[in-house]
């Protein structure tokens, strides 16, 4: 019997997520014999559901949520023995995967042109024991991130990242930083490092090679703010091996510390202080959406 684990964090969609429950629901019918709903209610439980899918062998898990959901089930599925393929339902503010899969953001769209035939296959990050589908960064945009709340994000959706976002950048300040990979390293100053594991930063295509398992490592120099703004228009060109003020390595395996403590983020949530350690793990979870070109 194939079976699929719905997992719906109810504060996704503007708050509106169970009202999509039942089309959710006969969706999944259409395609699997079994449909298993679970609603989260507090951290974790996504995490907690998705080890229960992978221990019962569900065929799928389709998540309901935003990236912080989608990085909860990631995390209970991944590197384990049997790795259920996985759905997902744009309902957060960023979305920033389902982007990357070019899903529909709209969630009726989305629902409707979900199709349980296609997948492809994704790279997944694991920085200490912590896993991230798209993106690790330090500097003042995770700090943003973090203090955008609930209210805000449901009132306000991107634009209340953008504002605090701002706000931050005034304040920046750089940092030493000690970056180490298989192909080169990095010591000296920064105010940001990004760890993309694709050639897309927000929505904006910023490298042509996008080699599965291999992760793309930005590291912004220099905290003015007129540095960052003549940073900006070259990172979405992608013209980021040409710009001064940006170092850029391709690598599998990363080691970042510093001496002074520095806060990570990992798909827009609060992770481990550095040191850090990252890998790749190259084509690890498949993913239900379209052919990529």
């Amino acid at each position: 019997m194939n079976k699929i684990m719905l997992i719906i964090n109810p504060t996704s969609g503007g708050e509106k997520a169970l009202d999509y429950k039942v089309k959710v629901e006969n969706k999944a019918l259409d395609h699997f014999e079994h449909v298993e709903t679970r609603i989260t209610e507090k951290a974790l439980d996504a995490t907690n559901f998705a080890e229960e899918a992978s221990r019962e062998k569900y065929d799928a898990v389709l998540v309901f949520g935003g990236d912080g959901t989608v990085n909860e089930v990631i995390s209970g599925i991944a590197e384990k023995d049997y790795i259920p393929k996985l759905a997902i339902i744009p309902g957060g503010t960023g979305n920033l995967i389902t982007k990357l899969l070019e899903i529909n953001q709209d969630i009726d769209g989305a629902i409707d042109e979900l199709d349980f035939s296609s997948t492809n296959k994704i790279d997944i990050g694991k920085s200490n024991g912590n896993y991230f589908g798209y993106i690790f960064s330090i500097g003042s945009l995770p700090e943003a991130i973090h203090n955008v709340g609930i209210e805000d994000k449901t009132k306000f959706g991107m634009l209340a990242y953008a504002i605090n976002t701002m706000k931050s950048v005034v304040t920046d300040q750089a940092f030493n930083i000690r970056v180490e990979t298989e192909n080169g390293n990095y010591i000296g100053p920064a105010s940001h490092v990004l760890v993309l594991l694709t050639n897309y930063f927000a929505d904006k295509k910023i490298f042509d090679e996008d080699k599965d398992g291999y992760a793309n490592i930005l590291i912004l120099k220099d905290a003015s703010i007129l540095t960052k703004l003549s940073v900006i228009p070259d990172l979405l060109k992608g013209d980021v091996v040409e710009n001064d003020h940006i170092e850029y390595i391709k690598a599998r395996h990363i080691k970042i510390s510093s001496d002074t403590t520095l806060e990570t983020d990992v798909d827009g949530d609060k992770s481990d202080d550095l040191p850090v350690e990252i890998k790749v793990l190259g084509q690890h979870i498949e993913v239900y959406s379209q052919p990529r070109e």
